[in-house]
């Protein structure tokens, strides 16, 4: 069983390198959602330019710009590399009308597997309200490590049958910034007692002033409740092997 290593990209973004296959999920490199009136700007650099990325597979847990970017989809699913974007059906189509080309997208929508020789992951519901119905969580199963991707999900008592059940995590990586139907720090750590995870990193906070996120208090949290879970705070940019 070898190292398998997750580099946080910001915001709800992460890099999945085995050795031998890299997965990126919900990347958000560009500043592509910046208002006119600077609402959403971007205020912590990108780690890296979409150009210097050779992913095998990209996956976007919905359409929602911070986790489909149409500031560098094109320049991390591009001419030079044999990358695929997998990704709900709704994110599909965002992505060919930000000028994906339909043969590099793999419709992924909740309830399917997608599976190579080096992984396997399976899409999960997560619970993202009317403005993105189809959002998705997933499972993935690398080097015989399970990884839970949240997605954008708020907090529900009931996750867990909700998702379709769910096998011993390894690793959940999980939002904390309390805005925009995600759970904050206390419901973030009510998911660690609730999954049990080996490793708990929290994710999606600092990208944008409107996203808020404290992972100082979701620490506290964490602490006063007590659990075995390991959590690992990541700068951005930063790797951890799992």
């Amino acid at each position: 069983m070898n190292d398998v290593s997750l580099r946080w990209m910001g915001g709800a973004g992460f890099l999945v390198d085995t050795g031998s296959v890299i997965i990126g999920i919900d990347l958000y490199l560009s500043n592509s959602c910046m208002a006119p009136d600077g609402k959403y700007k971007r205020m912590t650099p990108a780690p890296a330019g979409p150009e210097s990325l050779k992913l095998d597979y990209l996956v976007a847990s919905h359409e929602h710009g911070d986790h489909l970017d149409t500031g560098s989809i094109n320049k991390l699913v591009r001419a030079d590399n044999n990358a695929l974007l997998i990704c709900p059906a709704a994110t599909r189509a965002a992505a060919e009308l930000a000028g994906v080309d339909r043969g590099r997208i793999v419709e992924f929508n909740r309830g399917q597997t997608f599976e190579t020789d080096s992984f396997c992951i399976r899409a999960v519901p997560a619970d993202h309200g009317d403005d993105s119905p189809d959002a998705i969580g997933f499972v993935l199963k690398v080097d015989g490590k399970v990884i839970y991707f949240m997605g954008d999900t708020c907090y529900r008592a009931d996750l867990r049958q909700y998702i379709g059940g769910c096998e011993q995590v390894d690793v959940l990586l999980v939002p904390i910034n309390g805005k925009f139907g995600n759970p904050g720090s206390r419901e973030a750590a009510l998911y660690m007692e609730m999954f049990k995870p080996k490793i708990a990193i929290p994710c999606h906070f600092w990208l944008f002033v409107e996203h808020g996120g404290d992972p100082g208090e979701f620490l506290g949290y964490c602490e006063e409740l007590e659990f075995s879970t390991e959590v690992r705070v990541l700068a951005i940019g930063e790797s951890t092997c799992i």
